[in-house]
């Protein structure tokens, strides 16, 4: 299939779901429905259920199939106009990778992130996991490039492996996950013209320094909470509006990434979240959340955000 069309409109920003928790750590089905519809009632278009934001490490792999078909069949069922990003589990073989992304397919996803966690030792081995799984099954892939384990220790995908995975069909996009800056330059000048290129870290900054470059689309921070600063900012962005960029940065992605990072990104996402009234900030252990006082510091930061807008 050629998936040109679909690559094309992975565009701006693109919101990951968070996994909410019961007060007795079950995935919380109603909350995440109300998450989704609060985001797409802020704008969102592009949903991306991944592995860390939607707490794989946690989850049994039956869990993450089901979290699969329960968010691409809720958007696609309610939602006409949208894209859904399911994911794979973030330790498993090649068969459950291939059986995930062919049962969130059936649920209405458009696209499936792949994320290789086993120990590498060879190119090859990485190639022909991810080859299997377009051969197997007809969905658009977008490949989560972070740090591999080798069995030399961690190494970056080598860009000669890169560049042979953007010429699978299925590969569309790639999260670049590695947080080294000419890493990521040297990656979106290879691959900006055959795949989407999203930077992680540090949001809006990484995308001021690489848009430019040929990323297309970023994957939002303090936007999980305060959806409308996403679109002003991309808005901005595309007007050249580089004064109205950075004062979105610098008024309020920065102050609550200086916080969340010295206490911990994801629970801080969540305390966030919770003070707004979108989700409980309960994780399942052993991921824990804020102890108070770390937590009021989050509820400050939003506050004066908040007071902002």
């Amino acid at each position: 299939m050629n998936y040109t069309n679909l690559r094309d409109k992975i565009r701006g920003p693109i919101f990951p779901t968070i996994t909410p928790f019961t007060s007795d750590y079950k995935v919380d089905v109603e909350k995440q429905k109300e998450y989704i519809d609060f985001l797409y009632n802020s704008g969102a278009r592009i949903f991306y259920l991944m592995a860390y934001n939607g707490r794989f490490s946690l989850l049994s792999n039956d869990e993450v199939t089901e979290l699969n078909i329960l968010t691409a069949s809720y958007i696609k069922s309610k939602y006409s106009d949208c894209i859904v990003i399911g994911a794979d589990p973030m330790m498993c073989s090649t068969q459950v990778s291939i059986d995930v992304a062919r049962k969130a397919k059936d649920a209405g996803a458009d696209m499936i992130s792949l994320i290789f966690m086993e120990r590498y030792h060879f190119d090859d081995q990485v190639y022909k996991h991810f080859e299997e799984i377009a051969n197997q099954v007809d969905i658009a892939m977008l490949i989560h490039v972070q740090l591999l384990d080798s069995i030399r220790g961690y190494k970056l995908y080598p860009m000669p492996l890169l560049d042979h995975i953007a010429d699978i069909d299925n590969v569309i996009a790639i999260k670049e996950d590695s947080k080294q800056d000419l890493y990521t330059e040297e990656a979106t000048y290879i691959l900006k013209d055959r795949v989407v290129v999203m930077p992680t870290g540090r949001s809006k900054r990484h995308f001021m320094q690489f848009g430019p470059m040929g990323c297309q689309a970023y994957l939002v921070g303090i936007g999980s909470f305060f959806p409308q600063l996403a679109f002003d900012f991309y808005d901005a962005f595309t007007k050249h509006d580089m004064q109205g960029c950075w004062k979105i940065i610098n008024d309020f992605e920065r102050p609550f990434f200086r916080m969340a990072l010295k206490h911990g990104w994801h629970p801080s996402l969540k305390s966030a979240m919770e003070h707004l009234g979108i989700m409980s900030r309960v994780e399942r252990p052993p991921l824990c959340m804020l102890p108070d006082d770390q937590h009021q510091d989050i509820v400050k930061i939003v506050e004066d955000i908040k007071g902002q807008l």
